[in-house]
């Protein structure tokens, strides 16, 4: 009985992050492969360095091609991007925020190079849901948080954020726990850390309902991943300077 419980609270607990922990699907490599051949072709015409599709592209096929379309619709207009600042905060103000849909909101916000503003949000929100007691608002919060300091380059402050320690500390099984850190780990050049962190990734993902399985080289294509990541995070740097 308590096993039967125990299983049917993790499943409820995998459906709940589904929607941010969306699986690297790799069919046959093709998938990732065109994505990427389509994404940097789409870069380079337009001279813009979308980080937060590059991050997308790592977690799953319909959320990569969501942020293509909305870089389409939001790229670098001023009044949509105030608007999306507002709706930040609308969605955050919510007795229960669509966590969906303030993903969508942040990345077009990164798209426009506002992500200090989205941060800054995040942060209010994020205490306001510590003091109000609501801890599960407060860990996806501030799992929108680590996300943000990711495309924004600051692994460091990333790498704070305690709900990536939530796997170790409290047992928490969140694939986009291990996910993140292996980004991380792969970046500052900690690779034998980050394949760690990747086959505790593909574990958990492998134990979701029909969840597909991943073949040992797709490390590799996760790896290439993570590096075109990290050459849109120095690329936006650099634009960030002009």
């Amino acid at each position: 009985m308590a096993n039967s419980a125990k299983k049917i609270n993790k499943e409820s607990t995998y459906r709940t992050i589904a929607v941010a922990a969306t699986p690297i699907i790799i069919l046959g490599g093709i998938c990732i492969g065109f994505g990427w051949r389509y994404v940097r072709r789409a870069w380079k015409s337009k001279q813009n360095h979308v980080r937060s599709v590059s991050l997308a592209a790592l977690q799953g096929g319909k959320l990569a091609l969501d942020r293509l379309v909305d870089y389409q619709k939001y790229r670098g207009k001023a009044t949509e991007t105030d608007v999306d600042i507002k709706e930040l905060e609308t969605q955050l103000g919510k007795e229960h925020s669509n966590f969906k849909e303030l993903q969508r909101v942040l990345a077009r916000l990164e798209m426009s190079r506002r992500e200090d503003e989205a941060i800054k949000v995040l942060k209010n929100a994020l205490k306001k849901a510590k003091r109000e007691r609501k801890s599960h608002e407060a860990y996806e919060i501030e799992m929108l948080l680590a996300e943000m300091f990711i495309y924004k380059g600051d692994f460091e402050n990333a790498s704070k954020c305690k709900c990536l320690a939530a796997g170790e500390e409290e047992k928490v099984s969140d694939p986009r726990i291990p996910l993140y850190k292996a980004i991380i780990n792969l970046i500052n050049q900690k690779e034998q850390d980050a394949l760690q962190h990747w086959e505790k990734f593909r574990d958990e993902m492998q134990e979701l309902a029909n969840a597909p399985s991943f073949q040992e080289e797709e490390f590799l294509v996760f790896k290439n991943a993570v590096l075109h990541l990290k050459e849109d995070i120095n690329a936006a740097r650099q634009l960030k300077k002009l």
